[in-house]
C-alpha cells in the first residue's frame, strides 16, 4: 500500500505540471488570432507598473487573493480589443471591448494609496479579473474606454 501511495504522489506532480502547461497552451492558441490583430493594429501601448490577477482557487488556495504578475508588464490597445502581457511570467490576457468591463478600484493593494483599473470578463464558466496601474491612469482609462468596454462604477473605495 505504501508503494502505491508513493507512486501516486510521484506521478501527481508531473501530471499537474503537464496539465498547467496544456491549459496555458490552449489559452494561447485560442487567443492567437485576436492577439495578432491587437499587435498589428495597436493604437496605444504603455508599460504598466503593476498588474495582478484575482485568484480563483486551485492548488495554492488562491481564491479571492490578488496575485501579482512578475516582470515587466505592458498594455497594448487596438480599436476594439486589448491585451495585458507579462512575458517573464509567460502570460497574456486578451480582452475584447464588447465582452469586458472596467472600473476604478483600490482593492488590489490597500497598503499604498493607489488607484487601479480592474478589468473583468467571463472566461468560460468563471470570471477573470485583472487589475492594472500605471503613471498615466486617466489616459489608460480613455484608451480602454475607446475599445467599447462597459464602464462600471468604482469598487472597493
Amino acid at each position: 500500500m505504501r508503494v502505491v501511495l508513493e507512486l501516486v504522489f510521484t506521478l501527481a506532480i508531473p501530471c499537474g505540471i503537464a496539465y498547467l502547461f496544456v491549459r496555458r497552451s490552449r489559452e494561447r492558441d485560442r487567443n492567437s488570432p485576436l492577439r495578432h490583430d491587437i499587435a498589428a493594429g495597436a493604437s496605444y501601448r504603455v508599460p504598466l507598473h503593476r498588474a495582478s490577477v484575482l485568484g480563483t482557487g486551485g492548488l495554492g488556495g488562491t481564491r479571492g487573493v490578488w496575485i501579482s504578475l512578475r516582470g515587466p508588464k505592458r498594455l497594448t490597445v487596438s480599436a476594439d480589443a486589448f491585451m495585458v502581457s507579462a512575458p517573464q511570467a509567460l502570460r497574456e490576457y486578451v480582452f475584447t471591448g464588447r465582452d469586458s468591463s472596467i472600473a476604478i478600484s483600490r482593492s488590489p493593494s490597500r497598503i499604498v494609496d493607489q488607484d487601479w483599473i480592474v478589468i473583468t470578463r467571463q472566461d468560460g464558466d468563471r470570471q477573470l479579473r485583472l487589475a492594472i496601474t500605471a503613471d498615466n491612469l486617466p489616459q489608460v482609462w480613455q484608451a480602454l474606454a475607446g475599445t467599447g468596454v462597459t464602464l462600471a462604477p468604482a469598487v472597493g473605495r
